[in-house]
Formats: structure tokens, C-alpha cells, sequence
């Protein structure tokens, strides 16, 4: 099947977060099962034009601005309007059969469907109205709120037009998680058969089957891989696990943000139980999922996020996860079997359930191994794929 797909950012544009990580999944394993797949993504490289990667051939549209609501360019200038021209210009002679828009990147297309007559296939990843509750959330501070009182008409703006536009708009939609398309129909009234949930998967992780040398260490070892802003709760749990009487933990943290400053602080003070690793490469990342490095993956997220992947790496890494149960969280996480659910904020239940696992390790051991044959049952790559592809044929004309 010869599929176009929009996306706004990619792994080629520099930095880069799980969005783009899972289209990339996502594209090249369909051309590993024979589709014929262009990416359409704004031109970040002025020299450009294309590339072809794993199979899957990439279109740099010159754009002046990726956005659709910027103020500052003109529309003809924008993303929308030149991912339209640039698809129009080559579907009579690629002959694309289906459309697939990352959020809301193939709105430009969307607009104009009577003229190519495809289906079309949306991902969300969250909603307009979850955004602004980040926002509001990822800096209390008069400044920060401020802030996110100012992006507040761009938010609206997009909640009552393009949310609305590319999900009425596009034939399906899928959401990444059970708690994306609960906020999808509330927000925009859209069907419930026309919203499909399938969950981001990825490779079964490689983990070394080494002895872990926890009683070496006279530690229990967690691990945080995100990014380091307040919306995370990472500052708070940090705070805690430095307090005396949790010094039988130790907590490494993976990525890098606002507070690494803060961070760095409050490791001085830890006595060396709290590392600061900054931001690894994705395979480095993966690697850290490993139960002989670590005995559990903390998720203190006050961010209400569509679905967290790094809840599955950890899963495929046989660890057990504590986690507020926010946004998508519960797609992963099973509480009691692996893991444990939080209330938002509850920080001192958070640290009750972090001593239940210290001081029942067989429990965590156990969690752990029900964490990664749950994710091999249900996070695959391949499971995503087919999952997918039950949708093309069901659309396919």
C-alpha cells in the first residue's frame, strides 16, 4: 500500500521526543511489510529536499513557519497550505492510496479530501484542554502561570478549530491510550466507533541476563528517564529520596530540562545516591531498563500525558513501576500486578509504596517478570503494526 504521511517534526529535525521516535517506528515497520511509505515534514535543513532511511522516503516541504496558527506568517507560507500544494503536485504520479496525519499534521490535506477522495487515518496523542492543563501545571511560579494564561487564546483557538477539524475530518482516528479517546469524544463529540485505541509498541528490549549485585550495594536502585522540568515531579521526589530516612535508596536520572540546575543541588547533597546522568542516546537509554542495574522505574508525572512510553521500555526491561495514574498512565501500569498507581500528588503514598517494594523484594522481582510478559503480550512492535493494518484493510477501497 503506498502511504502518505504528515508529521510536523521528525528524527531528522534535531531534537526530538517520543512523537517522532514512535512515527519512525511506526513508518519503518510498515516498510519492513511492504508498504511503500513518504514522510511529508516541514524542511528543517535548507539544502534538503529529501532523504530516504530504512526504507521510508522522507519530503522536506519549505515552509515558513511548521504551525498552522502562527500569526506572523502568511497562510500561503504556512505548513497547512504547503503540504497541501506539495502533495497535490505528486499524488498524480505516486498514486498514494492512504493518508495517515500525526495529531493534527495532515490538516492542509484534510481541507481539501473531496479532491484526492483517500481515507485518512489521525493519530492523536492528546488533546487541546490536557495541553493546557500541562501548562498550567509545569511552572507555578507568577511567570509561569502568566505564560500559560498568554498561550491560552492559541489554545483555544486550536480546541475549537483544528482539533475539531482534523478529528471530524479524518475517516478514523487512532488514540494512543483508553484515556486519549475518552478526551477526544468529550471534547470534540466525536463518535465512539470512529476513535480506535491502539497503544504505541516498540522492539522487545535485549536485556542481559546478568546476576543483579543489589546485596552488594545495600541499595534499592530506581530509575528515572524523562525530562527534568517541575511538571515531572522529579524535584519533589528527588527532595524526598535525600531525606534521612530514605537512605537505603538510590535514584539515577536520565535526561536533561530546567531543573538540572536544582537537580544538581540536591545530588550534592544525597551522599552520592542520586546520579545525574543527563541525556543518553536512545540506545543508551534502553539499555538502562535492565533488572541488574535496577530494581524499580519511578513516574512522579503531574502532566497528563497521552501515553507514556517510557512506562513500556521499562516494562520490556523487567522492572517494576511506580507512577501517578495520570492521563494514559493506566494503559500500562496494572496496580498490584505491575506496579503501583498513585493518586495525582500524593507523594507520601508514593514513598509507602517505594519501602513496599524495598522491603519485599520477591514482590518486585515478581512485578517485575508480570511487567514484561505483559508488554510482550501487548506493547509489541509488532502487535502495533497489525493493529494498523487491520485499519488499512478495513478502509482500502
Amino acid at each position: 500500500m503506498k502511504i502518505a504521511v504528515f508529521i510536523k517534526s521528525t528524527t531528522f529535525s534535531g531534537s526530538y521526543g517520543g512523537l517522532e521516535t514512535q512515527n519512525k517506528l511506526l513508518c519503518e515497520g510498515l516498510a519492513l511489510r511492504g508498504h511503500k511509505v513518504t514522510v511529508f515534514t516541514p524542511r528543517i535543513i535548507k539544502e534538503k529536499e529529501l532523504a530516504i532511511e530504512n526504507g521510508v522516503k522522507y519530503i522536506f516541504v519549505e515552509c515558513k513557519k511548521a504551525h498552522y496558527s502562527s500569526v506572523t506568517v502568511s497562510k500561503k507560507d504556512s505548513w497547512v497550505e504547503k503540504s497541501y500544494e506539495v502533495f497535490r503536485e505528486l499524488q498524480p504520479e505516486e498514486k498514494f492510496e492512504l493518508i495517515v496525519g500525526q495529531s493534527s499534521g495532515a490538516v492542509g490535506v484534510i481541507r481539501n479530501k473531496e479532491e484526492f477522495g483517500l481515507p485518512i487515518i489521525s493519530i492523536s496523542h492528546g488533546t487541546k484542554i490536557g495541553e493546557l492543563q500541562t501548562k498550567f501545571k509545569s511552572d507555578p511560579s507568577i511567570k509561569g502561570l502568566l505564560k500559560a494564561v498568554l498561550d491560552l487564546p492559541h489554545v483555544l483557538k486550536n480546541f475549537f478549530t483544528v482539533q475539531r477539524e482534523f478529528v471530524h475530518g479524518s475517516s478514523v482516528i487512532v488514540a494512543v491510550s483508553n484515556f486519549v479517546k475518552r478526551a477526544l469524544i468529550d471534547e470534540t463529540f466525536v463518535e465512539d466507533a470512529k476513535v480506535r485505541v491502539i497503544n504505541n509498541g516498540i522492539k522487545p528490549l535485549q536485556v542481559e541476563t546478568v546476576e543483579s549485585d543489589r546485596g552488594a550495594v545495600g541499595k534499592f536502585r530506581l530509575l528515572y528517564v524523562g525530562q527534568l522540568i517541575r511538571s515531572k515531579g522529579i524535584g519533589k521526589l528527588a527532595e524526598i529520596i535525600v531525606r534521612e530516612d530514605m537512605k537505603d535508596f538510590t535514584l539515577d536520572i536520565v535526561g536533561s530540562g530546567d531543573l538540572q540546575e536544582e537537580l544538581g543541588v540536591i545530588s550534592g547533597k544525597s551522599g552520592g545516591r542520586i546520579t545525574l546522568r543527563g541525556k543518553l542516546d536512545y540506545a543508551e537509554v534502553l539499555r538502562m531498563y535492565n533488572p541488574a542495574r535496577f530494581d524499580a522505574f519511578v513516574f512522579p508525572t503531574s502532566r497528563l500525558e497521552g501515553f507514556p512510553m517510557v512506562l513500556v521500555e521499562a516494562m520490556f526491561g523487567q522492572l517494576p513501576i511506580v507512577a501517578f495514574n495520570l492521563g494514559g498512565v493506566s494503559d500500562a501500569v496494572t496496580d498490584g500486578e505491575t506496579g503501583y498507581l498513585v493518586n495525582p500528588g500524593k507523594f507520601f503514598v508514593f514513598r509507602s509504596k517505594l519501602n513496599e517494594l524495598k522491603d519485599n523484594p520477591d514482590l518486585a522481582r515478581r512485578m517485575g517478570v508480570n511487567a514484561v510478559n505483559e508488554a510482550m503480550g501487548r506493547f509489541t512492535l509488532d502487535k502495533m503494526l497489525d493493529s494498523y493494518e487491520e485499519i488499512f484493510k478495513e478502509l482500502k477501497v
